[in-house]
C-alpha cells in the first residue's frame, strides 16, 4: 500500500461521485510471472482528471509532511512542465481541498 493511498483514495472516489472520468496512475515496472510490465513513466502524476470543456489535470498527491527523493521529485517537476507545456493543470494535492481550489481557480480563468 502506498502511502499516499489515504490520499489518493478519498479524491478519486469523491470525483468519480461528482461525475468526473478519473484514472489511477501507476508508474515503474511490475512483474508478471517472467515478464515485465512497463506501467507509466517514472514522475507520471497519480490521478488523471478529465473534466468536460476543460483541460484535463493531472494530480500528484502527497501526505501532509512527507517529502519525496530529490530524483523522482526531479522526474515529477520534468512531468509537469511537460503537461502544462501542453495546456494541462497540474496538481500537488495533500487533500480534496486542494483539487477542488484547482478546480475553481481554473474555471473562473477559463469562463
Amino acid at each position: 500500500m502506498s502511502e499516499t493511498s489515504a490520499v489518493t483514495g478519498p479524491i478519486i472516489a469523491a470525483l468519480k461521485d461528482a461525475g468526473y472520468f478519473v484514472l489511477r496512475l501507476n508508474s515503474g515496472r511490475v512483474r508478471q510471472g517472467k515478464y515485465w510490465i512497463q506501467l507509466c513513466p517514472e514522475g507520471t502524476a497519480d490521478i488523471l482528471l478529465c473534466p468536460r470543456d476543460r483541460p484535463c489535470y493531472w494530480i500528484e498527491t502527497k501526505v501532509k509532511g512527507g517529502w519525496t527523493k530529490p530524483e523522482r521529485r526531479q522526474k515529477q517537476d520534468e512531468f509537469r512542465r511537460s503537461v502544462e507545456g501542453l495546456g494541462h493543470v497540474y496538481v500537488r494535492a495533500e487533500s480534496l481541498d486542494d483539487v477542488l481550489t484547482a478546480l475553481r481557480q481554473t474555471k473562473a480563468a477559463a469562463f
